[in-house]
């Protein structure tokens, strides 16, 4: 999905830049509106209460001593003041503290209250009134309030609006680019070089198509021409290979002495080394282009097992190692459907690994096993050093050990060969142990 996909994906970057971008600008501009809004508010609240202080001011008289009544929640504090002398004329129970700040008409915020104060000179023209009105400011804060939160969920909900929307945009302007991924990553799943689509949309996605499928149609080429060297030159050398090998094994048949026999079996040894290679490389190229032939047959694996470990004893007698054989007794048949020729190299090339790799005195636990419908042939060896990456073994040219004779192609072609007969080959790695395990459908 989506939606799981790496945080590094480029959809999602753009997603998360635009709903900052959008966060920070639109969060500035509702600071400044509330900000502007906060300030009228106040401003209009500030004049209403100093009307109201005004209109307290003008009803109330000194002589006679007239003090009008306050509204539902409002407090006064009236003072007369006449030369050095001022007098308390009235103070609401509910008043706050004495409001030292204010001034002649100035409005303030002392503790709950918004208080605003007036002076105007009576009537007598001998003194001068003080009046302070005060309403409590939480309608006021109520009402700021109000205004916040609906700017902050106008911001949350454009933010989620406008980071859906760049999502949506994001994916359909790099719709063309997901495009080619998906075909790049099929090529390479297929192993196969052919070019991508490329969309039509006039802008950098289709020169980058273009440029691509310019480069899988030069890496086509090559891969074309690396497979048809490997297999004319396969074919070419396994003729003089053949012959050469041949004349010797028949020069060794005739009478000659110690120093020219060993002579002759030193080049035998490397003319089957070159040989095995030759085969190898027809092998991968056959592979490659998808021309390998099977033939598949009804193969009973024990036997075929058992007859190739009869054809090692000698190399694993050299080797001084000892081979111990399992065989699932639970199971009374151990029937594969395989092509016996390409089996039986698979067999030997992973009998000669364990060989070669095996450490000297040691020995070759062979199983193989009925579980569930599934055969499995397992060969496992201990190692003179570890395998830290037993994956890496299936690549082609890849050895782990390169002090060793081979060519880093056995293990791949295997695998290869496994797989195009519906099977498996797995290899596994501990400190000391290595496993070469197939699994076959039983038949």
């Amino acid at each position: 999905m989506s939606f799981l996909r790496p945080a590094r994906s480029i959809r999602l970057k753009i997603g998360l830049v635009f709903s900052a971008t959008f966060f920070l600008g639109f969060a500035g501009a509702a600071l400044y509106v509330f900000e502007q809004v906060r300030q009228v508010l106040i401003q209009q609240d500030n004049r209403t209460l100093t009307d109201r202080a005004s209109r307290f001011a003008e009803r109330t008289s000194v002589y006679p001593l007239v003090i009008p009544l306050p509204d539902r929640g409002e407090v006064v504090s009236l003072e007369y003041t006449t030369g050095q002398v001022s007098k308390k004329l009235y103070r609401s129970p509910s008043f706050p503290a004495p409001a030292l700040a204010l001034t002649a008409d100035s409005v303030m915020q002392q503790d709950t209250f918004r208080l605003a104060r007036v002076v105007r000179a009576t009537d007598d023209g001998y003194g001068k009134l003080t009046v302070i009105v005060g309403r409590s400011s939480q309608p006021l804060t109520r009402q700021l309030g109000q205004i916040g939160w609906l700017l902050v969920l106008t911001l949350l909900m454009s933010m989620t609006l406008s980071g859906l929307g760049a999502w949506w945009l994001s994916g359909w302007l790099l719709r063309p680019l997901r495009a080619i991924i998906d075909s790049a990553r099929s090529v390479n799943q297929a192993e196969h070089v052919t070019p991508i689509p490329t969309p039509t949309t006039g802008d950098e996605f289709q020169e980058l198509a273009h440029t691509i499928n310019d480069m899988l149609a030069r890496i086509r080429q090559a891969v074309d021409t690396q497979h048809n060297f490997f297999a004319a030159a396969s074919h070419e050398l396994r003729t003089p290979l053949s012959i050469l090998r041949t004349e010797i094994e028949v020069a060794q048949r005739e009478t000659i002495n110690e120093r020219e026999r060993h002579f002759l079996t030193s080049q035998l040894t490397e003319l089957r080394r070159l040989s095995r290679l030759v085969d190898d490389l027809l092998a991968m190229s056959q592979l490659r282009a998808g021309t390998l032939q099977l033939r598949p047959e009804c193969i009973e694996l024990d036997d075929l097992t058992l007859h190739l470990t009869e054809r090692y004893h000698r190399a694993i007698k050299e080797r001084n190692l000892y081979l111990a054989i399992q065989l699932d007794e639970s199971s009374s048949s151990f029937t594969v459907l395989a092509d016996q020729d390409k089996l039986t190299n698979v067999l030997l090339n992973l009998l000669d690994n364990a060989v070669k790799y095996a450490r000297p005195q040691t020995q070759l636990d062979l199983r193989i096993l009925s579980q569930n419908g599934i055969i499995i042939w397992s060969l496992a060896n201990l190692t003179s050093v570890p395998i830290p990456d037993p994956e890496r073994l299936i690549h082609e040219f890849y050895q782990a050990d390169v002090r060793h004779d081979g060519y880093g192609l056995g293990l791949w072609i295997s695998h290869q060969i496994v797989r195009l007969m519906d099977s498996s080959l797995t290899l596994s790695a501990t400190q000391d142990t290595f496993r070469a395990e197939i699994r076959f459908t039983s038949q």
